[in-house]
């Protein structure tokens, strides 16, 4: 079972329907749908909060053999994929916040 099959399957156990399941995630009713229907693949995070929205462990969401990137996996991909869309302001605030320094 994928992990769109497990999302409505807790959904329909929980008697959830995509609106409340937007309303405790936090995502959008257009995005759930498409989730849904296989057309767009989540990010860790929205697994994440699919998960809490269901009352149950993200593990439980993900295909079999799939794993949770690690915090610091999930920031170094996001920022590989994002980084280029950065000021170089906001670069040096990322990288004063991971040093620890305060202004």
């Amino acid at each position: 079972m994928d992990w769109s099959e497990k999302v409505k399957k807790m959904m329909s156990d929980r008697n959830m329907n995509q609106k409340e399941l937007s309303e405790k995630s936090g995502i959008t009713r257009a995005s759930i749908c498409r989730y849904l229907q296989g057309k767009r693949r989540p990010r860790i995070d929205v697994v994440v909060n699919f998960a809490k929205a269901l009352g149950v462990e993200p593990e439980e969401l993900l295909d079999e053999g799939e794993e949770i990137m690690s915090p610091l996996e999930a920031i170094k991909f996001s920022f590989a994929r994002n980084g280029g869309e950065l000021t170089e302001d906001e670069k040096k605030e990322l990288v004063e916040m991971i040093m620890g320094k305060e202004d």
